[in-house]
């Protein structure tokens, strides 16, 4: 039986080692981008520099963690069947890690809008969106951390871990529709003017659908995956079927693991992209 259910490990740890991987990959977009950033504006806001600080740092522990888990689990326990139905700690704390990474860029897409707009009620109700979908994040992350036990975790949170993917998609999909619609009623009849707004609802769209299609793709996978919802597993259930159960439920999790580098890079592509007709100090929504 044992020997059976080694031969799911590989489809077990996979979502997590590529999710892992493409963390990496995201990181490293992340740092050079931070490197532009501070190149072309050094006399930016103490707050978006603050801003920029504060999601890098957080990025630099949750893929320290999230590294340190996955050796947890592929070197470590390896060859412990059971012990792999448990995520280790440091990957339970990167769940954590990812409400307050995905809030900022989110609370900043936001303004962004209120600035662009004045609309109280608009930004206000993005807002509650906002904080909503943070409210629900840390809550996941909090009882992951504490039951460790992701499998049981998705089937006593599903109506917490959809209504936040749902808050999150609702909240990114308003902002970029808006600021797109807002910047295109500002074109005017000048081409240079015109290809410059034409620029930013490029940027702003594209932004946008970074963290809309990351989201989107986690929500698919965790409904479409049907050992989602399986039943509370009972002593009668083998080996091999807890890890058949995990190979299914695994998948968005993988999803999951490259989130908050989708948010941060958004975040900074803002800065470094979208600011870039003016060649040099603070942009406009410093």
């Amino acid at each position: 039986m044992a020997q059976a259910a080694l031969s799911n490990v590989k489809t077990l740890l996979g979502p997590m080692a590529v999710g892992s991987v493409l963390s990496g990959v995201a990181f490293g977009c992340a740092v050079v981008q931070t490197y532009s950033y501070c190149q072309r504006f050094p006399k930016d806001s103490l707050y978006i520099k603050a801003l920029v600080i504060f999601e890098m740092t957080l990025q630099t522990i949750h893929l320290v963690l999230m590294l340190t888990g996955l050796w947890h689990m592929v070197v470590t326990v390896y060859g412990h069947a059971y012990a792999l139905l448990l995520f280790p700690g440091t990957v339970n704390v990167t769940l954590i890690l990812c409400a307050p990474i995905a809030f900022a860029p989110q609370a900043f897409f936001i303004y962004r809008l209120w600035k662009l707009c004045q609309n109280m009620a608009l930004a206000g109700f993005c807002s509650l969106l906002a904080v909503s979908r943070f409210a629900f994040h840390m809550a996941v992350g909090i009882a992951a951390y504490r039951i460790r036990d992701i499998a049981l975790v998705v089937r006593q949170w599903k109506w917490c871990i959809t209504t936040m993917f749902i808050l999150s998609i609702a909240c990114d999909a308003i902002v970029a529709v808006a600021v797109t619609h807002i910047l295109r009623s500002q074109k005017t009849e000048f081409k240079r003017t015109s290809r410059i707004i034409d620029r930013l609802i490029l940027y702003s769209v594209g932004t946008g659908l970074l963290t809309i299609g990351g989201e989107l793709a986690q929500a698919l996978c965790f409904w479409a995956m049907p050992h989602n919802c399986a039943p509370m597993f009972s002593a009668s259930y083998s080996l091999s079927a807890l890890l058949i159960y995990w190979n299914f439920a695994d998948v968005w999790l993988g999803f999951y693991a490259v989130e908050s580098g989708l948010y941060t890079n958004s975040l900074l592509a803002t800065y470094t992209k979208q600011f870039s007709t003016s060649p040099c100090g603070p942009h406009p929504f410093s």
